[in-house]
């Protein structure tokens, strides 16, 4: 159906900030090693923090420590950055108070480990980046969409909607196999750099032209790993 390659790779330690770009990548039934294995909650609740609800949280960035040059290493506990640049480790103290000031949660914050992993990875194709750009008249940044996997194949734009779920796609030698498409939330029609600002005409524009779909989930059973400039086909 398609032939291409992996363009780009990301990882976002904490879910709903910024993330990490990555050169390879480790993948097994649970997803992507390191990715969302945090999230914000308020203070002794399960209720979640979120993009949507607090969008200045997209200034801050999640990373694992590199080690020994490893790309796809997640030892230890990651380390936010706030927007002024500052390192905070995910243990210290004081990070929840941080957190909480720099993005107006008025209920304050908690760093918790994230339960039931969703055991998939995001992918999505530079065609329909593109495409979706040229429709609006302005360039639609890929970061909006938070994807694992940045695809450019010899695909039309959008026709990976049409892949049957359960279609095989081989990811640099490995074979993933196909979810569904990602419905999509309100969180792409805000800034990806937590500048607090909506472009409701793109999500408007999502729902109703693409039934609310961007990008498609995979999922593979054994671990494997995946990098930079790998062949994509199916």
């Amino acid at each position: 159906m398609f032939a291409g390659e992996i363009k780009e790779l990301w990882r976002y330690p904490v879910k709903g900030l910024r993330g990490e770009s990555l050169r390879s990548a480790v993948v097994d039934f649970d997803g992507l090693a390191g990715d969302r294995t945090l999230g914000l909650f308020e203070p002794g609740s399960d209720k979640a923090v979120w993009g949507g609800s607090h969008p200045k949280m997209m200034g801050w960035e999640a990373a694992w420590p590199a080690q020994c040059g490893c790309a796809d290493a997640v030892s230890g506990e990651p380390v936010l950055y706030e927007p002024g640049g500052a390192a905070w480790g995910a243990e210290e103290s004081g990070l929840p108070a941080r957190l909480a000031e720099t993005i107006d949660a008025e209920k304050g914050v908690e760093l918790r480990k994230v339960e039931g992993a969703a055991g998939r990875i995001l992918v999505i194709f530079e065609a329909s980046v593109r495409r979706l750009s040229e429709q609006l008249g302005r360039e639609v940044e890929a970061a909006r969409f938070r994807p694992n996997v940045v695809v450019d194949a010899d695909l039309e734009p959008y026709a990976e909607y049409g892949i049957e779920p359960g279609t095989a796609i081989r990811l640099g030698g490995h074979e993933f196999t196909l979810q569904k498409p990602c419905e999509r939330c309100v969180l792409p029609s805000w800034d990806p750099h937590g500048a607090n600002v909506r472009d409701k005409e793109l999500h408007k524009f999502i729902i109703s032209e693409l039934d609310n779909h961007f990008g498609i989930y995979l999922r593979v059973g054994d671990p494997v790993t995946v990098k930079v400039g790998d062949a994509v086909a199916a």
